[in-house]
């Protein structure tokens, strides 16, 4: 009996190292786990099987058995953390990359540790189980038919899993909805769509549906837009056109580089295929309706046309006169705006209103660039409507916005007049009208008189100190000979630009 006692004691005393050693490596490479608390529940009903040993308790006496089969329980379950740590967490998630959901690894260590159980009730309480398995299994049954819904969400959400067509924050299709991914769990997907709800699809759906992944094989994605286009417009003017919309575009992708394809010939339009990169699907709303915008405002400039749909409709006729009536409206604004512009004070009424014939309005989309910086031009811009942004950018790209301009304001002046390239960069920051004074019209004006350069390079010469800051102190200061001889050189440039002798 002594010697019993000494063996069971030395059996404790190692079990208490043990479970010191192991609680002291948990402390160091796992801090936070809930493993320590198995651990002691392990370590204290080890410790009551030895001391009911210790003290002659039978083995067969109930308490010996309770006690052993939550040792060996609680055991296995530490042995299965531990396995969890280092093979699942360790070796394939962060060493190799690998990533196992959570709800397989519960399951297996579910069926690992019902495994056990069985073996502890068949060894060590001796319990039949020929009998409790004939239960099970009328059990299983019943239980399989009524939870067959939930049964199939959950081994769709494990396929789902394993082969992970799809991650959290990922954009999706399935069937009819669209979204990005939200959760995902052994029963449903949630996908977060367009207009902010939450959509939870059962994963037997989702495995049964057409899943399109629109993050994958990359987050770029082609959208493609229709063009419907009168037939008397060339293709390739309509090409050139709408490729020309789309480049430098926010949003659009440079490579690969948008497209225009003619697609059919339908029964009152040839259509074409508009097709863009962009690499954040999110915004594609968005850039799609500013690429429609965009065309519209682009096609109309140039007197391209859409064409409406061909049906049985009532005609009324509008007398010439009534459209007369609209052309002259719209003359008299542009006189009207041409003689608000300082630039133009030297010219009579009549030299304005000859040069609004070669004028012309046109309107112009938020974010279009009405000039580059550094392009070649020969014309000038009066805003009539809206804003526009003016600014600057050095060699390396660096952009300086130099001044807003509203309804009433001007540019190009220079371009048109010497012919000198854009200075600054003007792009419309609303839907911006203005009207355009073409070279051409200028050049018919001196043509017929050329005594009006003079005072059109004073006139340009006043401008140009008045943007340079001509009421600072420095200004003021400036030479009377320094003046005249730049205006004499504006004069020269003018000259020069329109061929006068």
């Amino acid at each position: 009996m002594n010697g019993q006692m000494i063996v069971h004691g030395m059996q404790a005393v190692a079990l208490g190292l043990s479970v010191g050693l192991i609680l002291l490596i948990i402390r160091k490479h796992a801090p936070g786990s809930r493993l320590r608390t198995w651990v002691l529940l392990a370590g204290i009903a080890g410790a009551a099987y030895l001391v009911m040993k210790m003290f002659g308790v039978p083995g067969e006496s109930i308490f010996s058995k309770i006690a052993l089969a939550a040792t060996i329980m609680l055991a296995s379950n530490i042995l299965l953390q531990i396995v969890n740590l280092l093979f699942w967490e360790h070796l394939l998630k962060k060493q190799i990359d690998v990533h196992i959901p959570r709800l397989i690894i519960d399951i297996i260590n579910f069926i690992i540790l019902a495994i056990v159980a069985v073996a502890i009730l068949s060894g060590i309480f001796g319990v039949k189980l020929t009998a409790f398995l004939v239960t099970s299994t009328v059990l299983s049954a019943v239980i399989g038919l009524s939870l067959q819904d939930i049964l199939g969400n959950l081994f769709a959400g494990l396929a789902l899993q394993m082969e992970r067509p799809y991650k959290l924050g990922e954009w999706i299709s399935v069937g009819e909805e669209e979204g990005v991914v939200v959760q995902m769990n052994w029963r449903t997907l949630t996908i977060r769509t367009r207009i902010g709800d939450h959509v939870s699809i059962p994963n037997a759906m989702v495995s049964k549906d057409i899943v399109t992944n629109y993050s994958r094989p990359s987050r770029n994605h082609m959208c493609r837009i229709k063009v419907g286009m009168a037939y008397d417009h060339q293709p390739g003017m309509v090409k050139r056109v709408i490729t020309s919309t789309l480049s430098g575009m926010d949003g659009i992708l440079e490579t690969p580089s948008p497209g225009v394809f003619l697609e059919e010939f339908s029964d009152y339009s040839v259509n074409y295929d508009v097709r863009f990169w962009i690499s954040e699907y999110h915004r594609k709303p968005e850039i799609e309706n500013t690429v429609r915008t965009r065309i519209w405002y682009s096609l109309r400039r140039i007197g391209l046309t859409i064409p409406f749909p061909v049906r049985d409709v009532t005609i009324r006729e509008v007398s010439a006169e009534h459209d007369d009536r609209i052309k002259e409206s719209i003359r008299q604004e542009v006189i009207s705006e041409l003689r608000s512009v300082e630039l133009f004070r030297p010219l009579s009424f009549d030299q304005i209103a000859e040069l609004s014939q070669s004028s012309s309005k046109l309107l112009y989309s938020k974010g279009e660039i009405l000039v580059q910086q550094g392009d070649s031009g020969d014309s000038l811009f009066i805003i009539t409507d809206g804003v526009v942004d003016v600014s600057v950018s050095d060699s390396i790209g660096n952009r300086t916005h130099l001044a807003d301009l509203h309804s009433g304001d001007y540019f190009g002046e220079m371009s048109l007049l010497t012919g000198e390239p854009r200075s600054a960069s003007v792009i419309a920051l609303a839907e911006t009208e203005v009207i355009v004074v073409e070279k051409s019209g200028m050049a018919e004006l001196l043509e017929q008189e050329a005594s009006i350069a003079e005072p059109l390079s004073a006139m340009l010469d006043e401008r140009l100190r008045d943007l340079s800051g001509r009421v600072t102190e420095q200004t003021a200061k400036e030479g009377k000979t320094e003046r005249i001889d730049r205006k004499d050189h504006l004069l020269g440039r003018i000259r020069d630009f329109f061929g006068i002798r």
